[in-house]
């Protein structure tokens, strides 16, 4: 049988993929890789769930589009967006979900939401860049160019948002559901 608190984070996190799969049709073309408005709800994610919660999250939004659901920017889906050069972006979404939480565990709340939302923002990026390296067949070089440089100043106004809005979420929801206060 599943605990209760198990459900109600899967319900959750279910809710909270819906809502991703929402903000990935928010996209702005920039070249090979588009700015979204899934970075911005992976930082939003990250800031207001516990780290296993985020993390079914972003598992069942990538599966979601693995079988088939057009939830990933662009409105595309399955095998090539999850493993073609915009996959790393996708599978970065985890790491960028666990920096945060870690850092929520370390640090005080505000220092943790910025701190954390800077570092898995980057990392996140750069596991992009990685992956446009191994399926692009680009060098670092320019899959840092391409890939990472135009989307330093985007993910900077997103951390502010992400930072913002959290906060405010902070405050009004209670932490029996697993938001973090």
């Amino acid at each position: 049988m599943v605990k209760k608190q198990t459900l109600s984070q899967l319900i959750i996190a279910a809710e909270l993929a819906v809502g991703l799969a929402l903000c990935s049709k928010i996209t702005i073309p920039l070249g090979l890789i588009p700015l979204t408005g899934q970075t911005l709800a992976v930082g939003l994610i990250a800031s207001i769930v516990p780290i296993a919660t985020g993390t079914w999250t972003i598992a069942i939004y990538l599966l979601l589009g693995l079988i088939g659901l057009p939830v990933f920017a662009g409105n595309t889906a399955g095998l090539a967006a999850l493993f073609g050069p915009t996959g790393g972006y996708l599978w970065g979404f985890f790491l960028y979900v666990w920096l945060v939480g870690a850092f929520c565990k370390v640090f005080k709340p505000t220092l943790a939401l910025i701190i954390g939302n800077i570092v898995g923002a980057i990392v996140q990026l750069f596991a992009g860049a990685y992956w446009l390296v191994l399926t692009a067949n680009l060098t670092w070089t320019a899959a840092m160019s391409s890939g990472v440089m135009p989307f330093l100043i985007p993910a900077l106004i997103k951390l502010v948002l992400v930072v913002i809005v959290a906060k405010a979420i902070l405050r009004r929801l209670p932490t029996r559901f697993g938001f973090r206060n």
